[in-house]
């Protein structure tokens, strides 16, 4: 691997709240009224009214209390149909908040859960966890909102998982004297991917893509704010890693004080 810097209402659940337009793709917004997280909720709604505008979604809310045990099985089942490889780990342990409890139940008092559909059946969730990366609600409908569902799991690949691992045991691939602090570091704005230190002591952020849209870049930014708020610290570097970017962002990272690298592979002459 090289790295190289660039500079610069439906049948099925007929107790549903609210419908929107039913079309290729639908979202769906499961939660129990009265949980911690309710405050919030009504932020969710707005994003997600968002994206079935934008991108012509259907878009539908349950109050799970009201779902008989039949709906809460076999959305279940629906949530654990979904490939591995697509929605990781959905049962909560270490501290991860996820989908479904540690007993295999739904897990709505912790966390109000999205399920993404296509032709009615189930091809995403959040939020959920994938090798290091954690998914969770508010920014991955963000990047829904801003790419697509279509774009947004075509984009999603398997590479992130692990380019992290690789930084956290060889951080000096991106430069010399740095260390490795942590990944999946909880920040207020989300989670930081991969935390390194520079050897003049300062936190580098790292931002871990597929491929790198415009958006990451106030994703950064957010995460390098929240992070500097939260540990006091008035300088953090800010980097994004990825294989492949849209064609504004050297420009955009250069304006905003983000270094951008990409990963790509050299193939060994004479082997």
């Amino acid at each position: 691997m090289r790295r190289s810097r660039i500079l610069g209402n439906d049948s099925k659940f007929p107790s549903s709240i609210e419908s929107w337009n039913c079309s290729l793709y639908k979202l769906e917004l499961y939660f129990r009224r009265n949980a911690h997280y309710e405050a919030n909720l009504d932020a969710t709604r707005q994003q997600m009214r968002a994206i079935a505008s934008k991108w012509n979604m259907g878009f539908e809310e349950f109050d799970v209390d009201k779902l008989v045990a039949e709906q809460m099985r076999r959305l279940i089942d629906d949530i654990r149909s979904i490939p591995p490889q697509i929605r990781g780990r959905i049962v909560s342990s270490r501290g991860k908040v996820l989908p479904l409890s540690g007993s295999k139940l739904l897990n709505a008092t912790n966390t109000p859960i999205v399920v993404l559909r296509e032709n009615e059946s189930a091809i995403g969730v959040f939020p959920h966890l994938l090798g290091t990366a954690y998914f969770d609600v508010e920014s991955s409908l963000d990047r829904i909102l801003n790419i697509g569902p279509r774009e947004y799991f075509q984009d999603r690949g398997l590479l992130e998982s692990p380019v992290v691992k690789i930084l956290a045991d060889n951080p000096t691939l991106l430069e010399e004297g740095v260390k490795f602090i942590g990944s999946s570091i909880e920040v207020p704005a989300g989670l930081v991917d991969v935390l390194l230190q520079d050897r003049e002591g300062t936190d580098v952020l790292v931002e871990v893509e597929t491929k790198a849209r415009d958006d990451a870049v106030g994703q950064v930014l957010r995460l390098a704010r929240s992070h500097a708020e939260k540990t006091g610290k008035k300088h953090v570097r800010k980097l994004i890693v990825c294989h492949d970017f849209d064609v504004g962002l050297p420009l955009a990272c250069k304006e905003a004080g983000i270094e951008l690298f990409r990963v790509s592979f050299l193939k060994v002459d004479g082997v």
